[in-house]
């Protein structure tokens, strides 16, 4: 026997091929074979899968389409060097080495995600592309190694385990080990070298935040976290009182009712000394200036008022400091 289960099923369907069968006899494989075929197909659509959600998760974090994509490439890297671990230590490619392939999928992008990030902080800052990915590469150099070198020891004793039960089980422990180990290794020295220049090329396509972007984005997130749901969006706006002139049409009466109902409204009512006017105070109109301000303290009192037998005129708005600012 052999742990290599497709080399096993490859010569035995050599040897079937070979085979003369009697009319109506007919050869069929099964156990392990069919197991394995069921197995490959799940593993294909898992890792499809998992490549998805970990494009549209970075999709979110960088706001882009593109820069996902090169974040992407650190997964090819891995794939070679657990392919390359394991011929190096002539063992099989079985189950718990595809699981370790899933694994790598998740593992190896964090070091691109460390480093591009920060280039990204740096780009937001007001450094050029290449001021911003050198930055990014000196600071994160260290953390991005230490991590991986942590990881790959952290394993060495599973991946050097000899035959039998081993540590924790070689048949299953060796081979993941050996995979994460080897496509850790790739995609970190790969990325450290090759997605900065990816990056590079996917700028030209794009373009840094500026100042001005970034003050919208947190605008926006001022407005999530204090304005209440129907509010958000809108332009800040400031409360002004707003004073508006009443007064009767010439030859006419004014009626004491009217004014009774607009001090029952909450309107501050004030004569105007040698005149017939009334000034009408508006407490609170929130406005983006004083004309509007004004304008719409007018609506308010022109609605409150009998369409005939009076006129409104010189609406003045009062910021908060009580200063008249017409």
């Amino acid at each position: 026997t052999s742990n290599n289960t497709t080399a096993v099923q490859a010569d035995v369907n050599k040897a079937l091929k070979n085979l003369s069968l009697p009319p109506g006899a007919s050869v069929t494989t099964g156990g392990v074979f069919a197991q394995l075929s069921s197995v490959l197909n799940q593993f294909v659509l898992a890792l499809v899968a998992a490549i998805g959600l970990v494009y549209l998760i970075m999709v979110a974090t960088f706001r882009s389409l593109l820069k996902p994509l090169v974040l992407l490439v650190s997964i090819p890297f891995a794939a070679t060097g657990a392919i390359v671990a394991l011929v190096a230590t002539n063992t099989s490619l079985s189950l718990p080495g595809l699981i370790g392939i899933l694994m790598l999928i998740g593992i190896v992008v964090t070091n691109a995600i460390v480093l591009l990030d920060l280039v990204e902080q740096y780009r937001d800052r007001g450094l050029d592309l290449q001021d911003a990915l050198i930055e990014g590469g000196r600071h994160r150099l260290r953390p991005i190694l230490m991590t991986a070198l942590a990881t790959m020891l952290a394993l060495a004793p599973l991946a050097v385990s000899g035959g039998g039960g081993g540590i924790g089980g070689a048949f299953i422990s060796r081979p993941l080990a050996i995979v994460v180990i080897g496509g850790l290794f790739t995609s970190t020295v790969l990325t450290l070298v090759l997605v900065p220049v990816l990056y590079s090329l996917a700028s030209r396509f794009t373009r840094a935040r500026s100042a001005s972007d970034l003050d919208v984005e947190l605008d926006a997130a001022g407005d999530r976290r204090f304005k209440p749901l129907g509010l958000r969006g809108m332009a800040a706006t400031n409360a002004y009182a707003v004073d508006v002139m009443l007064e009767p049409e010439p030859g006419r009466p004014g009626d004491r009712r009217v004014l009774d109902g607009l001090a029952a409204s909450g309107y501050g009512i004030e004569p105007v000394a040698g005149s017939a006017k009334m000034r009408i105070r508006v407490p609170s109109v929130q406005a983006l200036t004083h004309e509007d301000a004004a304008a719409r303290a007018l609506d308010q009192v022109r609605r409150a008022v009998p369409s005939a037998g009076y006129r409104l005129s010189e609406a003045e708005s009062v910021p908060a400091n009580g200063e008249r600012a017409g």
